[in-house]
Parts: C-alpha cells; structure tokens; sequence
C-alpha cells in the first residue's frame, strides 16, 4: 500500500481539483506521482549529508533549479524538507507552459495561505516561463548548487504503445513527450532520430546547464532502467561529476539496496528496487 500524500502533496491535489472543477486543468496535471516524491525525499537527505552543501546554510542561499517543473510539485516538497534547516533558500522552477507556470504558482499561493508551507515559500520559491533549449539568464548566468528535472521522456512509440487512455486523455502530451516529431520534420537529421533518442532529447542539455552553472549535484527522473543506463553515460563521457548514481523507485533512506553496474564510461552505483528512477550525479 502506497504512503498518503504528505501535506504540501493534498494541498497540492485540493488545489489540482478545484482548477478541474473550474475547467482550468485536469486533476493528473496538478498533481505528482508517489514515486517523484520518495527520489525527491531521497534527494533532500543526500543534499543534508554533504558537507559542503550543508554549510551553506550559514553563510549563502542554497540554490536549487528545477527544469520542466510543471506545477511545482518538486519545488514545494523541496522547500517544505528544507526550511528548517537552511533558512535561505532559493528555488527556481522553469517551464515552458504558461498555464503549468501559472499553476504552480497558484500550489504555492494555496499551499502558504493554508499554512501548509512555511511563509518564506512566498518568497524562497519562484516560478519563471522559459524553454530550456534556448539560453536565458534567468537560469544560465548564475550559479546553482542543485539542478533536478523530471521533464518529457517518453519516445513517440512509448507513448501510442504504454500509456494508457487516463494518461493520454488527461496529461498534456508535451508535458510526456519531448516536442520533436520523427515524422513530419523539415531537418533531415531530427528526421533520422531513433524512437529512444526523441525520448533522451532533454538530458543533454539538462546536463549542460548543470555543468554551465556549476551545479555541485544533478538529479534527472527517467523512464526506466535502459533510459537511465543511457542517461549515466552521458554523465560519465564528460568526466566532470565525481560520481554517477541510478536510483531505482524502491529507493529509500541513504543506501537502499545496492550494486555496481559496468558502462561503457564507466561504472554507476545502482540504489534501491524495481524500476530505474533517477540518474544523479555530483562533483567532489
């Protein structure tokens, strides 16, 4: 049996349906997935058990981006686990839907007029419209110490083949599959892109702007096991992260289960149960 959602989570679904109710958004749109939420969890204690990052809560912010944060769900759970702890923050959640920007903002206003977020939400959290293929300095000419995404990952056939009608009559399909067509397309060389590849669009430049703004941990959810293999070995190609982790949806506590996986770059510990989750990865 699946754990309730925590409290900014039912604001965030009280929220998600009441815009239903007034025809704004489908209910799936506003709310997050349980499996989000344990790797987001995860991430916050990852976050407290390094040094250098736990020390920024005496002297600097910490800085979290979040690319493709739909309705800010993974901003808000953040925010609510991290607090106490570091009392400046800032969290910056991009997306390239006004209407998911918009509501995000609207989670936010909800969930600290309801006293279920604490009142510096208000103004530790931001939401910004943007599309992260294109440079902006909102996010690129600064420095983050976290940057998470869980943005489209889901390939052309994965969508007509896995997903079932819930999903695509009430999820917007762009916020699923990434906005390339492999039919239909002017460029030959998109025209040429493998199922998986459209799929793994995100993650390169995901990669990039982490590495761009010196980002100190990176935490992007995928789809599953293959896609997460193919996700570490862009991370170990660059040489550039110390360490190189996939974290399965069982993943709880520090360690969870765990075992080592040889790629082609390198080697990547693998974390927890079932289903690969989330490929992340850290500087010294």
């Amino acid at each position: 049996m699946s754990r309730p959602p925590i409290r900014p989570q039912r604001a965030t679904l009280a929220a998600g349906a009441h815009l239903r109710f007034k025809r704004l958004s489908p209910l799936t749109y506003a709310a997050n997935r349980p499996e989000t939420e344990a790797w987001t969890t995860h991430l916050a204690h990852r976050i407290l058990s390094n040094p250098s990052l736990r020390a920024r809560a005496l002297d600097a912010p910490l800085r979290i981006l979040d690319l493709c944060t739909g309705t800010g769900c993974i901003p808000l759970l953040l925010h609510s686990l991290f607090h106490r702890s570091h009392h400046s923050l800032e969290i910056l959640g991009i997306d390239i839907s006004c209407n998911a920007v918009n509501l995000a903002r609207h989670n936010l206003s909800h969930n600290v007029n309801k006293a279920l977020l604490s009142y510096s939400g208000s103004s530790q959290i931001g939401f910004a419209t943007g599309d992260v293929f294109k440079r902006h300095e909102i996010w690129d000419d600064k420095e983050w110490d976290i940057v998470v995404s869980n943005p489209p990952y889901i390939s052309p056939d994965g969508y007509d083949r896995n997903t079932t009608r819930s999903v695509r009559n009430w999820e917007p399909k762009t916020a699923l599959v990434p906005p390339v067509s492999r039919k239909n397309t002017s460029s030959p060389r998109r025209a040429r892109m493998r199922d998986e590849d459209v799929g793994d669009m995100f993650y390169p430049r995901i990669i990039s702007i982490a590495r761009g703004t010196k980002a100190k941990m990176v935490a992007t959810e995928v789809g599953d096991m293959a896609q997460a293999e193919r996700v570490a070995e862009m991370l170990l190609s660059e040489q550039a992260w110390k360490t190189c982790e996939i974290w399965r949806d069982g993943i709880t506590g520090r360690n969870g289960g765990l075992e080592e996986k040889e790629l082609g770059a390198g080697k990547v510990v693998v974390r927890g149960e079932g289903n690969g989750r989330v490929v992340f990865a850290w500087r010294d």
